[in-house]
């Protein structure tokens, strides 16, 4: 059973994830809720680490802080789950972000 309380949304944005020490970890963002994403990507941070992702969705720039709350590293699925802590850009970047890429498939 799944245990999140958001649904998510499948979409496919790129982005740029930049490590407490300064180190960006490209990728794209293969779904997301208002309260999470999952970044897709060869590298990885442990869980609990801090982060800042930079989306650009529909020439609108969304920076968001997050936690890494779990990594999958399989042949199938390398990336990050991670929760949004706060967004800044517009105060409804996320939902954009969900309405703009659900509404194109």
């Amino acid at each position: 059973m799944d245990k999140r309380e958001a649904v998510r949304i499948p979409v496919h944005v790129a982005a740029r994830c930049r490590t407490a020490s300064g180190t960006v970890i490209a990728g794209h963002v293969e779904d997301v809720s208002r309260s999470g994403l999952f970044l897709r990507s060869p590298e990885w941070m442990r869980p609990g680490s801090s982060a800042e992702i930079d989306l650009d969705v529909a020439g609108e720039r969304v920076h968001l802080r997050a936690e890494v709350v779990r990594v999958e590293h399989t042949p199938e699925r390398a990336g990050m789950g991670l929760r949004i802590v706060s967004a800044r850009g517009s105060s409804r970047a996320v939902a954009n972000l969900m309405l703009s890429q659900h509404a194109a498939r």
